[in-house]
């Protein structure tokens, strides 16, 4: 057979079986794999999404050699998931300097915001001034390691695409590009975001520091023509 015949009959396959979907329960706090969802299967996750960014990556990149780049990047991407993974995230892509993870369950996006509060701690205060002792380069050119977090909460349909042993996990859901979203904003110390409807799920450990409200908002903006509401802070939380 042809390439044309395999890709012809992969359309054909996939645009004419329909997929066969689950809910999963909303007191399971686990995240499928793509190796257990089938190529027609799909399950529908109630979850927190989190997007932990890199600021200003193409500066590091136009300014310091790759393998000191390589080192920044491997440092902030180990440390985000070494906590997503303590409370319970699971990791579920990459994407350069990105990373992303899921959390189910009741408290979901209580443990989104305890990860996302510790990564901007271990990146501010162990990751930053190791790297800046070890490379002159940063010394020199006053570049500093900050971390962008985005937080939402929804229904995601996670689907496995692509072909047998070159496939992975695809999120379908607002909840995922609103994370996406929110971790692209800037402004100041204010490195996390949590959407509205993950906000309303936090508990006042994670809302308050001794009585203080740590959010500020709502602000607004606007996805995929939608406004959507979001909160930010610029707390931190000490591992």
């Amino acid at each position: 057979m042809t390439l044309k015949d395999d890709v012809e009959r992969e359309i054909k396959s996939t645009v004419e079986t329909a997929l066969s979907t689950s809910k999963q329960q909303l007191s399971n706090d686990k995240v499928p794999k793509s190796s257990e969802i089938g190529y027609s299967g799909g399950v529908y996750l109630q979850s927190v999404y989190l997007y932990a960014d890199m600021i200003d990556s193409s500066g590091l990149v136009r300014h310091h050699p790759p393998e000191t780049v390589a080192r920044v990047f491997k440092a902030y991407l180990q440390v985000a998931v070494r906590v997503i993974r303590a409370h319970d995230g699971y990791i579920r892509s990459f994407d350069g300097d990105r990373v992303m993870g899921v959390f189910a369950g009741p408290d979901r996006a209580i443990r989104a915001v305890k990860a996302a509060m510790k990564i901007k701690w271990s990146v501010e205060a162990l990751v930053q001034p190791a790297l800046r002792s070890q490379f002159k380069s940063l010394q020199d050119s006053g570049w500093k390691l900050q971390g962008a977090i985005g937080i939402a909460n929804g229904e995601a349909l996670l689907i496995r695409a692509g072909i047998r042993d070159n496939d992975d996990l695809v999120s379908i859901g607002r909840n995922a590009n609103f994370a996406a979203k929110l971790s692209d904003e800037r402004h100041g110390n204010y490195t996390i975001r949590i959407g509205a409807g993950a906000h309303a799920l936090l508990n006042d450990d994670t809302r308050l520091s001794s009585g203080v409200n740590m959010w500020e908002g709502p602000y607004s903006m606007k996805l995929g023509g939608e406004d959507k509401n979001y909160y930010r802070t610029s707390y931190r939380w000490k591992l």
